[in-house]
């Protein structure tokens, strides 16, 4: 007996980092699967790059879930490589990509554990990449920085700007203005 989204109209500018804000029950998360084709809208049509959301977009977009979705049991750095491949990048371009984010967010010690092996914070990180290893153009981010201490908050806010600058377009879904403002 409720309406989660309802004659809902937005454009979002290629290039722009865009803040999706609402309280919690609001729809964000609702929207969201429509534009990962999670879920189908039941009317209306999505637009991406001027054409019909298309099965071909997905390669095209990067997703971070509020709830996490990695494999507790599997090692970080085969599921990692798993998960670029099956969007679309060879095997030896992706090992040399998760090589490179390793690096960059000093995780290298990280490549054979398990996933449940690590912290809240530190699953957030490998899920971060994973996210965006493919070098999606539209990057989704649902409430990226619940579980990281401050110190990890900044390192994930200076790679997404450093994204952004790349020239990937961002949504940001949460329901903190004071997050959204900072970017």
């Amino acid at each position: 007996d409720y309406t989660a989204l309802d004659k809902v109209s937005a454009s979002i500018p290629k290039g722009s980092i865009f803040g999706l804000l609402g309280p919690n029950g609001a729809g964000k998360t609702s929207l969201i699967r429509i534009l990962t084709q999670i879920t189908a809208p039941d009317e209306g049509q999505v637009f991406f790059n001027g054409e019909p959301l298309n099965p071909d977009h997905i390669s095209k977009i990067g997703y971070l879930p509020e709830e996490r979705g990695l494999y507790k049991k599997s090692k970080v750095g085969e599921q990692l490589l798993y998960l670029a491949q099956l969007k679309g990048m060879s095997k030896p371009e992706a090992l040399e990509k998760t090589k490179n984010w390793f690096i960059r967010l000093d995780i290298k010690d990280w490549w054979n554990k398990n996933l449940e092996e690590l912290s809240k914070g530190m699953a957030q990180k490998v899920q971060f990449v994973a996210t965006v290893l493919h070098e999606p153009e539209f990057i989704i981010l649902d409430e990226p920085f619940s579980g990281f201490d401050p110190v990890n908050s900044d390192v994930i806010s200076e790679e997404i700007l450093r994204l952004h600058q790349k020239g990937s377009t961002i949504l940001y879904s949460t329901h903190r203005m004071d997050t959204v403002e900072e970017f």
